[in-house]
Formats: C-alpha cells, sequence, structure tokens
C-alpha cells in the first residue's frame, strides 16, 4: 500500500493576522491556509477578507484569537454560506471558522 505525506502547513500559516478596515474594500485579505488573528480593535468593528480565485474544496481556517468579533468578508462580488454578496459574517471572540471555497469566490462557513 502506497499513500502520500502532505505537510503540516498546507497552503501555509499566518500565526498573526492583524484584523483592519471596517469594510470588504478595507478588510486585511487571508493569504495562508491556517489564519491566527492575534489583534483586533472593538470599536472599529475590524475585518478579515476571504481570498478570490480558489478552486472548488480548498479548505482555509481561521481563528480569532482576540477578545471581540471580527468581520469576515467574501472576495469582491463573492457570498458566504448563501448570504448576500459581499456581505461579512462574524466570527466570535475566541473561536475559529473553518471555510470551504465552492467556486467563483462563494465559500460555504462553519464556525
Amino acid at each position: 500500500m502506497s499513500f502520500t505525506a502532505y505537510e503540516r502547513s498546507i497552503g501555509g500559516v499566518n500565526a498573526a493576522v492583524a484584523a483592519a478596515g471596517n469594510s470588504q474594500a478595507t478588510a486585511t485579505e487571508l493569504t495562508a491556509g491556517r489564519n491566527v488573528i492575534t489583534s483586533a480593535t472593538a470599536t472599529s468593528a475590524d475585518g478579515v477578507r476571504l481570498p478570490a480565485g480558489w478552486g472548488v474544496g480548498e479548505i482555509m481556517y481561521i481563528a480569532n484569537n482576540t477578545a471581540v468579533n471580527v468581520d469576515m468578508f467574501p472576495p469582491t462580488d463573492g457570498a458566504i454560506s448563501g448570504g448576500s454578496d459581499n456581505t461579512a459574517v462574524a466570527i466570535t471572540a475566541n473561536k475559529m471558522a473553518v471555510v470551504m471555497s465552492l467556486g467563483n469566490d462563494d465559500w460555504a462557513i462553519t464556525v
């Protein structure tokens, strides 16, 4: 029997994401497969944005390691879990989201 071993950090790890901006256009774009949000400001509703162009079935992990909720936006003209285009969902403080690309910049989420 043969198998393929995968590295632990498929898609890379960003262990220090600073959530910023309070809109889809100004939110911090996530670029790694595994992301840990370590900084966010409660008064400005800071956010992160999912990347455009990921293939169907590709998965991203986002841990919100802050004491405040963080808005997560889809890419421009994309949607999260069948919501309206360009609309954010909240990642609760000290919780994690797992998102899977559905193609066409749409994503499914479990939080």
